[in-house]
């Protein structure tokens, strides 16, 4: 019996100690990141853990593996490890896969010269490297080469291919865009879907009173008016724009130019957000054909182009 009692007390004693082992916080003072190799072996899991003094006992973190049978089930992959780790959660994060995913934002506005800019962002494998028919083909895109995205944040782990987001963003778009186009206004003067985007994109670097403006530039288009719109004379530009539209710019010979050519430009100018989608779509009834900026967020909208000149020479011209 006494035999019995000690062996008893001693598994108990064991049974304890590894237990406050294996869900003995790490000594971290701040989260990082931990990365397993594709094909790591336990042990080299285990090796660069001790070497790191992020686990209390090499021996015990490989004999909890074993007993729950965790060896061959680690995956590879970024982990996020914080302060309140143990052993025990260590494990289960390896073996359930809960990898580190960081984020990539296509903002409202952005060109997809802006978009390709982003397959530089830590841990994405750029399979595009900015090449404008290596994105078309991957996406099985025909004609439009800009407003492709849904301008959203999306979420990737270590080594996920940038077309796989590009993909997922433009999915989405289409997803979302294609209902509010059923639902559209009746009596706009589109012919496609992708036209109403084109407006849309214009719309979103104008201005906060999305629906008002869009109504003005219906109007426009009906009475075959010139668009005359800054932002696509800035599109057009490209990097040569240095913030400073000039007199002279208004005059260029491009079809982006709405200072010169009627109707709406050949395709968008950027991503465009839900809400200059729906106003696109939706546009306030009104008798307004022009507006001009406040400078304070807002505009002035006029009905005839000597109320127009008016509000330019007070809101611009003084303003200067």
């Amino acid at each position: 019996m006494f035999i019995v009692r000690n062996i008893t007390l001693l598994f108990s004693t064991l049974l304890t100690l590894f237990l406050l082992v294996t869900n003995h916080k790490i000594s971290i003072t701040e989260d990082f990141i931990f990365e397993i190799k594709q094909g790591a072996s336990l042990q080299e899991v285990t090796n660069e853990l001790d070497k790191m003094d992020l686990i209390t006992s090499n021996l015990l973190f490989k004999l909890n593996a074993k007993i729950h049978n965790i060896e061959k089930r680690i995956k590879a992959g970024e982990y996020l490890l914080s302060k309140s780790e143990s052993i025990f959660t260590l494990q289960r994060k390896f073996i359930e896969g809960d990898v580190f995913y960081r984020k990539l934002q296509f903002l409202e506005g952005m060109t997809t010269r802006d978009i390709f800019e982003l397959g530089n962002s830590e841990g994405i494998l750029d399979d595009i490297n900015g090449d404008l028919e290596a994105l078309k083909f991957k996406l099985n895109i025909i004609g439009q080469t800009e407003g492709l995205f849904f301008p959203d944040t999306f979420y990737y782990k270590k080594g996920d291919a940038f077309s796989s987001l590009l993909k997922r963003a433009f999915d989405k778009q289409k997803i979302v865009y294609l209902d509010l186009w059923d639902s559209r206004q009746e009596g706009l003067p589109y012919t496609s879907f992708i036209e109403a985007i084109t407006l849309a994109s214009i719309i979103e670097k104008e201005g906060l009173e999305k629906e008002m403006i869009a109504g003005v530039f219906m109007n426009r288009l009906r009475k075959n008016m010139k668009l005359q719109s800054d932002p696509t004379v800035i599109y057009a530009l490209g990097s040569e724009f240095d913030g400073d539209i000039k007199r002279s710019h208004l005059r260029i010979d491009n079809p982006y130019n709405t200072y010169k050519y009627k109707g709406l430009p050949p395709g968008p100018i950027g991503l465009v957000s839900l809400s200059s989608v729906k106003a696109a779509l939706n546009p306030k009834q009104s008798d307004y054909l022009y507006f001009v900026s406040m400078n304070n967020g807002y505009h002035k909208f006029s009905k005839t182009l000597e109320e127009h000149n008016q509000a330019v020479i007070k809101y611009q011209i003084n303003a200067r």
